[in-house]
Formats: structure tokens, C-alpha cells, sequence
């Protein structure tokens, strides 16, 4: 149980150092109206899983420690949270694959040529396999280790080529850049930090930033064979249909999904020059560093060898027998 507590104290710390910079994240893409990267905002899942701290402490002391009574009811409500947002998860992905696996292939050859076009250009030596699929989305990629396109078969019978393309090529990228991988590395880091609710504020953003970066590198493989306008158009078509599907839950494509694809088409119809884009990322770039300074420095103030060390201020703890705690 040591080992846990001092896990626990470790994570603490991280969490708190994740949702500062969590919040500078979102100052730096809503307030500002950055274009923010992907690498910039997977950074905050890093501040919520790696400890910076300066040469001179160590987060975990040597010697043994003697936490107090509530310090152990939080451990055990922590591990709890953990183990239910595991298992939650576990439940969710073996229902989706056990979806997956009642799909039918698609042996549509209009829709096969144009995903094989879209494979090429991209650089793919085995296209992942087309799959009729019954999923709320009307085109998805499902499986992060074996990846396959499920499409529904109302919603791709009524796009045109172009749209297909740009469909096409925007679900393969996602796979070229393993963006579903990313996403599950992200729920973990989630389940470990799930009693702070910005975590999860930073999971939305990295999945955002996760379709902004698809949407910027899929224009750049297609070469001009797509213009971004017809590319927005594609995403808007996709997202009327999807809000008519037979059988799906719920009416309408709700309020979040559409804010979602109004920034997507917003940062896509953008036009930033390469001097705007450097000075943007030479700024986020700085609040990184700033982070890690800022955890270096409290790491300085609040980590082993403690303060006390240095100054000789030893206090016991009145509340919990045996605690003690240094200032």
C-alpha cells in the first residue's frame, strides 16, 4: 500500500501541473484563436503523466512516509475511480468489437476504387477493409491495432465521388497518424487522473485537434484534387446525412457536434500565413517551456529534500498520530 500512496502523492502533483497547463491550452485555442497544433495539445496529457521536476529533489523521498487516516480514504476512492473507468472502458470496446466482427465487407466496386485512389495517394501498401457498418457515425475507423473504414450504407450510396475522396482520404489519414492510438493513450492518462475534471476538458481538445490535423494533412495528400471549400462541403454533407439516419439514437446532430465541425471548417478555411503560423508556434512553444520552469520551481519548494531540511522547521502533526509534515 506504500507504493500505492506514494504513486498516489505522484500523481497529485502531476495533475495539478497537467491542469494548469490545461487551462493555458485553452486560453492559447478559444481566447486567442490560435491554430493550435496536435503536438501542442497532446503536451497536456504529458503534464498529466510525467513528472518535470529539477535535478536536485526527487518527487519520491527515500525514507519510508506516514500518511494520515484521510489521506488513505482518498487513495482507496482514487482506485476506485480507476477501476471503474477501466472497466467501463473494457465493456465498450468488446461490445464495439463484437460489432466490428458482425460486419459485412462492402463489395461495392465504385466505393473499393475510390478507397484503393485514396490508399495510393497516401502511401498505403494494404488498404484496411471496407465494412458496412450499423454505428451512429456515418464513417468511422474502428480498431486501433487492425484498423478498418465502416461506412453505412444509406449515407455513402448518397455522396458523390468527390465527397467519397475527400471521405476516403480524411479516415485513412486518421489511420496513417494513428490518431485512435493516441485517443486510447489519452483515456488511460484520463482513468489515472479522473477526479480532475480538466483532464477531460484536455481529452476533448486533443480529439479536436486530432480532426483539425487530419483535415489539414488530407488537403496536402490530395494534392488539389480537392479544393478546401469542396472539402468543407464534403464534411457538411456528411453531417446532414448523418442527422437522418434510420435507427439512430437521439434526432438531429446535437449542439456539440456541431461546434465541432464549425472550428474544423473555421481553422480549415483559414488562411494563416507562414509568419503568423511560426510566431503561433514560437508562443505556444514558450507556454510549454513556462510549464515546465514553473514545475521545476515547485518541485524546488515542495519536494524531497524538503525546505525544512535546510531551515531546521520540523512540525509533527496534531491530527493523525505519527504524521509528519515539513514546511
Amino acid at each position: 500500500m506504500q507504493i500505492l500512496g506514494n504513486l498516489f502523492y505522484a500523481l497529485l502533483y502531476v495533475s495539478f501541473i497537467g491542469g494548469m497547463f490545461t487551462v493555458l491550452s485553452l486560453f492559447a485555442g478559444h481566447v486567442l484563436g490560435l491554430a493550435v497544433p496536435l503536438w501542442f495539445s497532446a503536451g497536456c496529457m504529458v503534464f498529466y503523466a510525467v513528472p518535470f521536476l529539477s535535478a536536485d529533489v526527487v518527487l519520491l523521498p527515500p525514507e519510508r512516509q506516514l500518511w494520515g487516516e484521510g489521506f488513505w480514504i482518498a487513495l482507496g476512492i482514487w482506485l476506485c475511480g480507476c477501476l471503474v473507468c477501466l472497466a467501463g472502458s473494457a465493456v465498450r470496446l468488446w461490445l464495439a468489437g463484437r460489432a466490428v466482427r458482425a460486419c459485412l465487407p462492402c463489395r461495392d466496386k465504385r466505393l473499393n476504387d475510390l478507397a484503393d485512389l485514396c490508399a495510393d495517394m497516401l502511401g498505403f501498401q494494404k488498404r484496411p477493409p471496407l465494412l458496412w457498418g450499423t454505428l451512429d457515425d456515418p464513417v468511422c475507423v474502428a480498431g486501433a491495432v487492425r484498423p478498418a473504414i465502416l461506412l453505412r450504407k444509406p449515407v455513402a450510396e448518397r455522396l458523390t465521388d468527390q465527397e467519397l475522396l475527400a471521405v476516403f482520404a480524411h479516415e485513412l489519414t486518421h489511420i496513417k497518424r494513428r490518431h485512435l492510438l493516441l485517443t486510447r493513450v489519452c483515456f488511460l492518462v484520463c482513468a489515472a487522473n479522473w477526479f480532475n475534471p480538466l483532464v477531460w476538458l484536455a481529452k476533448k481538445e486533443v480529439s479536436l485537434r486530432c480532426e483539425t490535423d487530419c483535415d489539414e494533412q488530407t488537403l496536402a495528400a490530395l494534392g488539389g484534387k480537392i479544393s478546401k471549400k469542396e472539402y468543407a462541403s464534403a464534411v457538411l454533407r456528411l453531417l446532414e446525412l448523418s442527422a437522418h439516419l434510420p435507427g439512430k439514437s437521439g434526432a438531429g446532430m446535437g449542439a456539440a457536434r456541431f461546434f465541432l465541425t464549425k472550428q474544423r471548417i473555421r481553422q480549415m478555411l483559414a488562411g494563416t500565413s507562414k509568419g503568423k503560423r511560426a510566431a503561433a508556434g514560437a508562443l505556444l512553444a514558450g507556454l510549454l517551456l513556462l510549464t515546465v520552469w514553473f514545475s521545476m520551481w515547485f518541485g524546488r519548494q515542495h519536494f524531497y529534500p524538503y525546505p525544512a531540511y535546510k531551515s531546521g522547521a520540523e512540525y509533527s502533526g496534531a491530527v493523525y498520530p505519527g504524521l509528519r509534515v515539513f514546511v
